[in-house]
């Protein structure tokens, strides 16, 4: 799918100017140095940590994630690591797209890659669930470099030509989106039965009405959809972090941690699907707690911050 050249009539011109941002930013991003962009990147989440209204919240976030006061100063050089890291996230959005394959192969190291040739060769396909923890996209393209057919699902956005400008980046990147719509479900478990690689975000349930699990102390809705594609294939979940580094000679690039497999029960029931719901969200626990600055949620997620919001 291309990028829409016209809008859709019920979206306004000011709503454009979102869509027009993006086309101008990847542009940008594509072709001035990689030192100098990164430099910018993190100069830019160096003064969104200073001025932005979403600090209060991404403190109470990492306060959370630490155990520590948010006054702490544990907590406070999180709160700029975290913007920088998620303006890091952004610039690496728009430029990646002009990589090939040996660009993604070689500043990807990864553990567990075995794990998802183990989950192909025995069940045809495999899931994995990741976090919004570090890039995720170059995630996807690492596993699209060595191989695999990379399929996700994303949330339609608004404007709509935002969305179809991710679908033709992904796409250049090896990955099949799947909109967030009716059926999506389904579409995956096909995906996973056709041999592909399924990877779905797995710490944030927009329509709070999935299985109520334990994360970092408190119960928070997860969402299904990992679980339910898992039901339908019988295929085992695996589940990732993926970590921003930065190599000895300046260049950037990431580690990619793969764990599991987490095995489905036979008997899909309410029980076993909020049981295999827990198992991932104590994985992904573990690799935030490894890295929380590079958890990219900012906005409130535990129902007790919420209701204090």
């Amino acid at each position: 799918m291309g990028v829409r050249t016209r809008r859709p009539a019920d979206e306004g011109a000011l709503l454009q100017l979102v869509y027009y941002g993006f086309v101008i930013g990847s542009a940008i991003a594509r072709w001035l140095p990689e030192r100098f962009v990164y430099g910018v990147a993190h100069a830019l989440g160096s003064v969104a940590a200073r001025v932005s209204k979403r600090r209060r919240t991404v403190e109470r976030n990492l306060a959370r994630i630490t155990g520590r006061p948010r006054d702490s100063r544990e907590v406070q050089d999180l709160v700029v690591a975290s913007f920088r890291s998620y303006a890091r996230y952004w610039l690496e959005t728009f430029r990646l797209v002009r990589e090939g394959k040996d660009f993604f192969l070689e500043r990807a190291l990864s553990t567990g890659g075995e794990l998802i040739d183990e989950s192909v060769e025995r069940h045809g396909g495999a899931i994995v669930v990741v976090g919004h923890l570090g890039n995720w996209d170059a995630g996807g393209a690492w596993a699209s470099a060595r191989g695999n057919h990379l399929v996700s699902v994303a949330e339609v956005l608004r404007p709509r030509r935002v969305f179809d400008f991710f679908v033709a980046h992904r796409a250049k990147l090896g990955m099949t989106i799947v909109p967030a719509q009716p059926g999506a479900t389904q579409q995956l478990a096909d995906w996973v039965e056709k041999g592909a690689v399924v990877a779905i975000l797995g710490d944030r349930d927009l329509k709070g009405r999935g299985p109520r699990v334990t994360f970092f102390g408190e119960e928070v809705p997860f969402p299904a959809g990992p679980a339910s594609v898992a039901f339908r294939t019988k295929c085992p979940i695996l589940v990732a972090g993926v970590f921003g580094i930065r190599f000895d000679d300046g260049r950037f690039g990431w580690r990619i941690e793969i764990e599991g497999p987490i095995e489905i029960p036979e008997e899909r029931t309410e029980e076993a699907v909020a049981r295999v719901t827990q198992e991932i969200a104590t994985r992904l626990e573990g690799f935030v707690a490894r890295r929380p600055e590079e958890w990219h949620v900012m906005q409130p997620f535990w129902p007790s911050d919420r209701a204090g919001s």
